[in-house]
């Protein structure tokens, strides 16, 4: 299935939110994920299946000062 993650059109399998992170070796603990720009809570990440036209954004978080 065709979904869009960080802007770029990609062709998948159906799978969850944490799989997907797993997938492209993303921590769940450095990232915020935007599900079609809605905010997805770290423990739901597993329970949320991605569909057909999902826009999936991962926003990190960077130290600095």
């Amino acid at each position: 299935m065709e979904v869009v993650i960080n802007g770029k059109t990609e062709e998948i399998e159906p799978v969850s939110v944490g799989d997907l992170l797993r997938s492209k070796d993303v921590k769940f603990e450095v990232v915020t994920v935007e599900l079609n720009d809605e905010i997805i809570k770290r423990g739901s990440y597993d329970s949320t299946s991605l569909k057909k036209g999902d826009r999936v954004e991962f926003v990190y978080y960077m130290g600095g000062g």
